[in-house]
């Protein structure tokens, strides 16, 4: 599987990085696998070698430059932003949005079919199920 590279997790990293590191190639077969994973339970079926797009590829570069980042540590990889609010730090909702994943396939509409709710007095008496 190989939608992104170890060159390619160097040239996004954008720092000197040792090439020889035995965190580098990990990280870029954890990356390719979770991207490839989290593509299939969305609906997409896609060539685990050749990625759909550039965005995909993106997404998967920046999955790993994450993991590579998060090396050593606890929860996450440093950051010096200023921590106003709760919200969470990170980069995941935009790798996921390039990955296309965190919602289901658009191509295909479902299956939808109404099902009557017993002894509900409620305007709506029916539910959508899948």
């Amino acid at each position: 599987m190989s939608w992104t590279t170890v060159d390619a997790v160097v040239d996004a990293l954008g720092e000197t990085v040792d090439v020889d590191d035995p965190n580098l190639p990990a990280v870029v077969d954890a990356a390719n696998a979770w991207a490839f994973r989290k593509r299939f339970e969305a609906g997409y079926v896609d060539d685990p070698d050749v990625a759909p797009d550039g965005a995909v590829a993106y997404g998967t570069t920046l999955r790993a430059v994450g993991l590579y980042r998060q090396r050593g540590s606890a929860d996450s990889y440093a950051s010096f932003e200023d921590l106003s609010t709760f919200a969470p730090v990170g980069a995941m909702g935009e790798i996921n949005r390039l990955l296309g994943v965190g919602r289901g396939r658009v191509d295909t509409p479902a299956d939808l079919t109404a099902v009557p709710l017993r002894g509900r007095r409620h305007p709506s008496r029916y539910r959508i199920t899948r």
